[in-house]
């Protein structure tokens, strides 16, 4: 048995009774776990949600996502796809190790779970890699590959294509709504990794402090900032930004302890705590 497609309304494209107007379903059937128990008190992704992680270069923004991703696979067989241009020549590297286990189940994942479009100039004649450029990638490999998240790490590696007389502001404020509307349409986690000004750098971090705009925490679902302390060998994940709490989790902080041989984050127990 099929379910009913609702009809617009007077046949006008988006227009519905509120009866009929298409629901998303309820955020409780929607949310995942990280695998992280600690972390899953206070985070909870759900597909086509947009996710912001920033914080200071060096302190492990990147290195915690490829976590997160090998998280979510190991727990429900996500299928990642990853423009990575900062870390592209050691990505294999940096995720075989936080993989983990055998070298033939990494190869499992790397061929069927783990997708990359190269940011090799040798690859598109001169073609600027813009936000559209890179969504266009996305959308092949979703409909090819079936992928569950895109990660676009980290922001300020794409080129910048701003109409004429629009602001940084409205630029930044364009492009995250394509990126949202890419979750929405396909279903796949958006994570973006954006560096945060110069300004950050003597003070903590916030997410006002994303490069460009105020956008990055108006706009994100989940906001994220990992912060580092090599001394301690912890990694402190942020959560400062809930759009659905408190199905997906509320503003709190889970510390980590971070091999340094490995980049991987193992919990420590009682290191989550909700503000």
């Amino acid at each position: 048995m099929t379910s009913r497609v609702p009809t617009p309304r007077h046949g006008i494209p988006g227009y519905y009774a509120l009866a009929d107007l298409p629901q998303r379903g309820a955020m409780s059937e929607m949310v995942l776990s990280t695998g992280w128990f600690e972390m899953d008190e206070i985070f909870r992704p759900y597909p086509g949600e947009f996710i912001a992680i920033t914080g200071k270069p060096g302190h492990g923004k990147s290195t915690f996502l490829m976590n997160l991703l090998c998280q979510l696979s190991w727990k429900h067989r996500f299928k990642h796809w990853m423009f990575v241009p900062e870390n592209e020549g050691a990505v294999i590297d940096k995720l075989e190790l936080i993989y983990g286990q055998t070298p033939s189940v990494f190869g499992q994942f790397a061929h069927t779970q783990c997708f990359v479009q190269s940011a090799g100039g040798e690859h598109y004649n001169d073609e600027p890699q813009t936000i559209e450029w890179v969504l266009t990638a996305a959308w092949e490999a979703w409909e090819r590959d079936q992928i569950n998240t895109v990660t676009i790490d980290p922001w300020n590696e794409l080129e910048t294509a701003r109409a004429r007389d629009e602001s940084v502001t409205d630029y930044v404020g364009r492009c995250l709504r394509l990126i949202k509307r890419f979750g929405r349409h396909t279903g796949c986690m958006m994570f973006v990794v954006v560096h945060p000004t110069k300004a950050a750098n003597e003070r903590e971090v916030t997410l006002g402090d994303c490069e460009g705009s105020q956008h990055w925490w108006n706009k994100s679902d989940h906001g994220l900032i990992v912060k580092r302390d090599v001394a301690k060998r912890e990694g402190t994940v942020v959560v400062a930004k809930v759009r659905e709490q408190p199905v997906a989790g509320k503003p709190g902080h889970c510390v980590f302890l971070v091999e340094p041989e490995t980049g991987i984050f193992r919990e420590q127990q009682g290191g989550g705590v909700a503000f």
